[in-house]
């Protein structure tokens, strides 16, 4: 097995923050996802690993420093004297040992260094991206486009960060580039203000992108989860005697009726003309406010209308007799 202080490049007296900085820098560069299809770098990868996890334990490091191995035997003879004892859990049997280990995943992770559950590595985080759309485009679904960043071995100095033993010029000795890929990404109709989309990158790995959505507002449709709302104006002949009128909605204008007597500010449902749910698939509905509209031009002809209208609300009250007149 090759020395571990020499599989991370750092001499035997190095601290811990020198063996962890070392570590990062080589599993960065000898990552499978920067170096897709390349078994050698898959087990220079795994060396890698394999000597940080020895060489950042204190008594693993110890024990490889006075003997030049890991004596897990006798770790694990150490754990095979510890008392068990049994503990129920709903639906089955559980263990625990008295010696200050949680589980079977943590004995298993504490002695062979990540193979139980405590020891897993963590899945890697997506690669994280942002797109904005027309409001059409959310509640249609589209096809987009997002500029994509990750790093790469930089293809001047094949990932070392020398060139004739001075740094490279091109990464300036980290051996890393960032690379802007452009990925192709399918949003679902009906996706929403700040949801986040995910998709596989195209680069060989497991890795996903993660795309942010930014929805513009739009002037006459508002979404309020997969419910729209408009404001529909109408005449106070509409509104008083009753009428059919024309709703734009989403899916197209729909005839709907406004009953007589229909008071400005009043609220009424299309039911199922909402926006489809991305997880459900059911649409929302859609909700339309009545708003009644007074002519701006004022004629003698006008005139003579409003004072027959007011004689409508003779014996009808004040309309605003419930109102508060200051505030108590």
């Amino acid at each position: 097995m090759r020395d571990l202080y020499e599989v991370l490049g750092v001499g035997r007296n190095a601290s811990a923050e020198e063996i962890k900085k070392a570590y990062r820098k080589l599993a960065r560069r000898h990552h499978p996802d920067v170096n897709p299809g390349s078994p050698d770098t898959a087990k220079q990868f795994r060396e890698i690993q394999e000597a940080y996890a020895v060489l950042s334990d204190a008594e693993k490091r110890r024990q490889y420093d006075e003997f030049g191995t890991v004596d897990e035997a006798a770790a694990a003879a150490r754990a095979s004297r510890a008392r068990w004892t049994a503990r129920a859990a709903p639906g089955g049997f559980g263990f625990r040992t008295v010696e200050g280990f949680a589980d079977l995943g943590d004995i298993f992770g504490s002695l062979f260094g990540g193979f139980g559950r405590a020891g897993a590595p963590p899945p890697e985080a997506p690669v994280e991206a942002a797109v904005e759309l027309e409001f059409a485009q959310a509640v249609r679904g589209a096809s987009v486009v997002v500029p994509v960043q990750r790093e790469v071995a930089c293809s001047e100095c094949g990932g070392s960060g020398k060139v004739r033993s001075r740094a490279c010029p091109r990464c300036r000795g980290t051996g890393m580039l960032v690379q802007t890929d452009r990925l192709r990404v399918k949003l679902p109709a009906g996706v929403a203000d700040g949801a986040r989309v995910r998709a596989p990158l195209k680069d060989g790995s497991k890795r996903e992108v993660a795309v942010v959505v930014r929805v513009r507002p739009h002037a006459f449709f508002e979404r309020k989860g997969d419910d729209i709302h408009t404001v529909v104006p109408v005449t106070f002949s509409e509104a008083y005697l009753g009428a059919e009128v024309e709703i734009g909605t989403i899916h197209g204008p729909v005839r709907a009726k406004i009953p007589s007597g229909t008071q400005s500010g009043q609220r009424f449902r299309l039911r199922g003309k909402g926006v489809r749910n991305v997880r459900t698939g059911v649409h929302g509905d859609h909700y339309y406010t009545v708003q009644v509209t007074v002519p701006r031009v004022v004629s003698p002809a006008g005139r003579e209308a409003a004072r027959r209208v007011s004689e409508l609300y003779v014996g009808a009250g004040d309309p605003r007799a419930g109102l508060p007149r200051a505030l108590d």
